[in-house]
């Protein structure tokens, strides 16, 4: 068994508008005749000026100059940056917002967020969200040093922010950001000892003149359901660092998010946003047994060949959501694995072929999806569920699937 919850957690692993200032960017929503149904959050930690030494590992420090250049793309393509209060409207409310609308979010509180993230913010306009740990949070700030890397936030600096109307803060816990017996303690503790931790947050911010936090993002991307039990008490939102968008009909309580790794160029950029005519065709064609692939006419590797079960065609998960647009969301403790495409979502449960669509409609795939080399696969029928349309040439032993 544990074995097997390893390999599905490798698997998921390894799966305009124009202003004459950049001042009114994040206030003045524009083509609201093209709204989104669709949300990209992007999650940001530690900002260095750079250049970032030749062997770090982090995947959660960028350097100011690749920050900059992605929110000035952001600017100049017409996005909108949303506030959670919008963002909460339309998850409960189903308001709708621009059609390119992002959520611009930073975990832990460093100081390196005041120095080299905030005035590229005010300089374009654009809103964030950054979520804080108050037991570090530094009564006041010192000399800023880029080298030390868990130099964090003062309250001079968080309330300098919050001032400005570009950025609000929401809960990353008070003190229960570490972990225990090689667990987050988030996920190892009780419920009463979580729900005071979230009280003494809230009554910090209370006590330095924050608005209350109501969103939530949990410590290491990681969750239970007592945990979302616990946060259901004092929030509204809750974010891991699933990869994915977020839609109408996304759980307010496992939002994903995109990390933003080191070395993201504009183009690599582009594809995390999902920078895109939502219209545009995409085809996919394959080969059983081969890992070349084809995506709009251009070659591609698989991370591992479509093969027949059972007289069903299976395809690999990850590869097939990424370039149909699909968000794909997982529930560890359940064993679930959840596709979305716009509104339509549909429900899979390990090594069960039954399911159903959001709207209630069952379906039997005819074999459940299973987890091999490491990776999950499921029928290919699942799309056409979503409605994609599917070729099969028996004689090529190929598949052609396209929106």
């Amino acid at each position: 068994m544990k074995r097997i919850i390893l390999s599905i957690l490798l698997a998921f692993t390894l799966i305009g508008f124009i202003f004459s200032s950049p001042a009114v960017a994040a206030s003045a929503p524009a083509r609201k005749t093209n709204n989104s149904s669709r949300i990209t959050v992007l999650a940001y930690h530690h900002i260095i000026p750079g250049p970032l030494p030749k062997d770090t590992k982090s995947l959660a420090t960028i350097t100011a100059s690749e920050f900059e250049a992605q929110m000035e793309f952001l600017y100049k393509n017409g996005y909108y940056t949303a506030s959670l209060k919008e963002l909460e409207d339309f998850l409960y409310k189903k308001k709708d917002l621009p059609h390119k609308t992002v959520l611009i979010t930073f975990d832990d509180g460093y100081e390196s967020n005041y120095i080299y993230a905030f005035p590229v913010l005010k300089k374009y306009g654009l809103r964030a969200t950054i979520f804080l740990i108050g037991s570090r949070i530094a009564e006041d700030e010192k000399e800023f040093n880029s080298q030390e890397k868990l130099a964090k936030l003062s309250w001079h600096q968080i309330k300098e922010m919050a001032e400005s109307g570009l950025i609000e803060f929401g809960s990353h816990t008070f003190d229960a950001h570490h972990y225990l017996n090689g667990k987050p303690v988030t996920i190892s503790t009780s419920s009463n000892d979580l729900e005071k931790d979230f009280e003494k947050l809230e009554n910090l911010f209370r006590d330095k003149g924050l608005p209350r936090p109501f969103a939530f993002a949990y410590p290491y991307g990681r969750y239970n359901d007592d945990l979302i039990r616990a946060a259901k008490k004092f929030y509204t939102l809750g974010f891991t660092i699933n990869k994915g968008y977020v839609y109408h009909n996304s759980n307010p309580f496992e939002l994903s998010r995109i990390i933003v790794p080191p070395h993201t160029g504009i183009e690599e950029f582009k594809k995390l946003l999902g920078h895109q005519d939502f219209d545009k065709s995409t085809a996919i064609f394959m080969n059983i047994g081969s890992t070349r692939a084809y995506v709009d006419g251009k070659p591609v590797s698989l991370p591992a060949p479509p093969f027949i079960k059972s007289g069903r065609v299976m395809v690999p998960l990850r590869f097939i959501s990424e370039a149909l647009g699909l968000n794909v969301q997982w529930n560890y403790s359940r064993r679930e694995i959840v596709i979305f495409r716009g509104e339509t979502s549909v429900k899979l449960v390990l090594n069960s072929s039954k399911t159903e669509l959001s709207q209630g409609v069952p379906i039997d795939l005819g074999v459940p999806p299973l987890i091999k080399g490491e990776r999950v696969f499921v029928p290919v029928r699942l799309f056409s569920e979503l409605g994609f349309k599917i070729k099969w040439n028996e004689k090529m032993k190929s598949i052609e699937l396209w929106s």
